[in-house]
């Protein structure tokens, strides 16, 4: 069973790496098993951006260990897996790509997944979404 866990944020509605930090341990001493951890540059409702330069940090420190064989090309048996990070960035990823934005992102590189949609901001069709994955062969290579 996969279990959703919404995280308090800080006074400018931003989650922050101790916060992340402290809820794995917490999850982990339940016995539970954290393995995914979904950020936003530019909620929706506030355009708060989620502190990636922390965060990212907290993501690989924290490890996964898959010790059964899978049929999944993402996790393909036995290993050793960081936490994956996505980063949403559908409503204002599209600023991105003015210099004066882009500190907003530091910390992407920790990213293993990010999509935003260009028709908010860009001018483009309404179902226009783009998302990069960083293992993308893991979606690709799929039949």
């Amino acid at each position: 069973m996969v279990k959703l866990r919404i995280l308090e944020t800080d006074s400018k509605y931003r989650l922050r790496g101790e916060i992340l930090r402290n809820a794995i341990q917490e999850d982990r001493n339940l016995g539970l098993i954290p393995f995914f951890v979904s950020t936003t540059l530019g909620t929706t409702s506030c355009c708060s951006f989620d502190v990636l330069s922390e965060i990212g940090p907290v993501c690989e420190e924290n490890e996964l260990v898959i010790t059964h064989v899978t049929t999944d090309a993402v996790l393909p048996g036995n290993g050793t897996y960081r936490l994956w990070l996505h980063v949403d960035a559908a409503y204002a990823g599209s600023a991105m790509i003015c210099p004066e934005f882009r500190h907003l992102m530091n910390g992407i590189e920790y990213a293993m997944s990010f999509n935003t949609n260009p028709n908010k901001w860009m001018l483009v069709n309404f179902d226009c979404s783009t998302m990069w994955l960083v293992p993308r062969s893991s979606q690709l290579d799929k039949p």
